[in-house]
């Protein structure tokens, strides 16, 4: 909808919340770029990964849940996308988040953070798969860089690389960018702040149950709980509700694009705060991984002009059902 002379109301909206939805991607990237330091920070303090993922879910899921009720946002929401959100999304990002802390821990925040960001090129694959579309050559030559990329990040260099780190990361990319398009219809449907809530119930819940049976330990000294605490109460909601709005606006593929910040962050703040330091060919590699996904949205414009009418996501409108952000 475009604005006309003397009316302005629905096209200012239209742009505000075009806005917001790149200001909450932009946000969600830089607490994701955040957490892998964070991880590293509360393995110091004792807290296994596992442990870690059940109470940052629980203490996050309990806060965005309250704002949830305190707002109305929780009456009313459809069945199918409240059961999907919580027994699909939330475990997948439950195992997903799980495995990026194990790379964590295995490899070091810096290598972790730009593997795991292959997963924007997993969106795509997953988006195309679903819609039935060709995926185009410029696509593929990109793919074939980033995966040169990930060769020079993984194989060389000062910071240390294991098997173990690198299938992590792996498995890490593929879980959130599954976790990222099918969520996309059902956070259309509740709003994001909700489709965040129900998401942390299902991670907390199916991380959590696995913790318990493999007898981890909850005893967590004061520095354990606070990180934990920052974690839950700031990067988890951050985290997941900027991603929801983002995606609810703007869809996936954008969303997982602008994710392309928070190798960025994570790198700087590693270096920064843990000492970690790449080789001159993993720089190389972090190099060729980014510029390829920036190269991303110019390879998929082309193919969806040659593909029209393709599928986009309502920017400016929700379902009957949505509760606004």
């Amino acid at each position: 909808m475009t604005r006309g002379p003397g009316t302005g109301g629905p096209a200012r909206s239209g742009e505000r919340h075009f806005a917001g939805a790149w200001a909450g991607g932009i946000a969600s990237a830089a607490a994701y770029g955040v957490t892998p330091v964070a991880a590293v920070l509360a393995y110091g303090d004792g807290v296994s990964p596992s442990v870690m993922v059940t109470l940052r879910s629980l203490c996050g899921g309990a806060l965005i849940l309250l704002v949830a009720g305190l707002t109305g946002r929780l009456r009313g929401l459809p069945l199918p996308a409240t059961l999907g959100l919580t027994l699909l999304c939330g475990p997948i990002f439950g195992l997903q988040i799980l495995a990026y802390f194990a790379a964590v821990r295995s490899t070091g925040a810096q290598v972790a953070v730009v593997l795991v960001h292959i997963y924007p090129v997993l969106v795509l694959l997953l988006v195309w798969l679903i819609h039935r579309r060709r995926i185009g050559a410029p696509v593929l030559a990109l793919c074939a860089a980033m995966t040169v990329g990930i060769a020079l990040v993984a194989g060389s260099g000062a910071s240390a690389v294991t098997a173990t780190g690198a299938m992590m990361s792996m498995l890490s990319a593929a879980g959130y960018a599954v976790y990222l398009v099918l969520g996309e219809g059902w956070v259309r449907q509740v709003g994001a702040v909700t489709a965040a809530g129900l998401v942390t119930v299902g991670t907390t819940v199916t991380i959590g149950v696995g913790a318990i049976a493999t007898d981890q330990d909850f005893g967590l000294t004061a520095d354990g709980w606070r990180s934990v605490i920052l974690q839950g109460f700031f990067l988890v909601p951050v985290g997941l509700g900027g991603a929801f709005y983002a995606v609810r606006r703007l869809g996936s593929v954008p969303m997982s694009l602008i994710g392309l910040l928070e190798p960025v962050v994570g790198v700087l703040v590693a270096a920064i705060v843990l000492s970690e330091r790449l080789g001159p060919a993993q720089w190389l590699g972090v190099a060729v991984i980014l510029t390829s996904c920036s190269l991303l949205p110019f390879a998929t414009r082309r193919r969806r002009t040659a593909d029209q009418p393709a599928p986009t996501p309502n920017r400016n409108t929700a379902t009957p059902t949505a509760v606004d952000s």
